[in-house]
């Protein structure tokens, strides 16, 4: 019987790690589709509304919205469905988005200036900042054909 109170004070003392995963990963398909992305949206407030803040939610569901929008309407040579891979760690909520595509740095893209004002403004272009604004990582890496970006929204 000593053995087991031995084995609990160990794993006891031992640190927790906020990063480690908390088992909870979905893998998700996205047509290249408009519509494909308010299922989307729609499927990740059912799922993840119990366990995220509803701000980080939808800091999420924007950020999804804009690169998911994006990739449908201008990643050329484009074929296949979109993959995601979300991850619930106790700290946050971690997506993983890859495409087949030409390689395509959205972290490294810069919109033109635009005016100072709602009125000056344009549609289109305030995408990618809008993403850097909401999120507190954002990367991107190009594996075998692949756009894979990385997208980190602490809770």
């Amino acid at each position: 019987m000593t053995g087991w109170r031995e084995r609990w004070r160990e794993w006891r003392r031992k640190p927790r790690n906020a990063e480690a995963s908390t088992g909870v990963v979905w893998h998700l398909r996205v047509e290249r589709e408009r519509g494909a992305v308010g299922r989307l949206s729609d499927r990740l407030e059912q799922t993840l509304r119990p366990s995220v803040p509803e701000t980080a939610l939808r800091a999420v569901q924007v950020a999804l919205d804009e690169l998911l929008t994006n990739v449908i309407m201008h990643a050329r040579q484009a074929s296949g469905p979109i993959e995601l891979q979300l991850a619930r760690t106790p700290g946050a909520l971690d997506v993983s988005v890859s495409y087949l595509a030409e390689a395509f740095d959205p972290t490294q893209w810069q919109s033109e200036p635009r005016g100072g004002s709602v009125e000056d403004s344009q549609i289109g272009g305030h995408g990618i900042r809008l993403v850097r604004a909401l999120m507190d990582d954002f990367r991107y890496e190009y594996v075998d054909g692949r756009n894979v970006l990385h997208l980190r929204k602490r809770c």
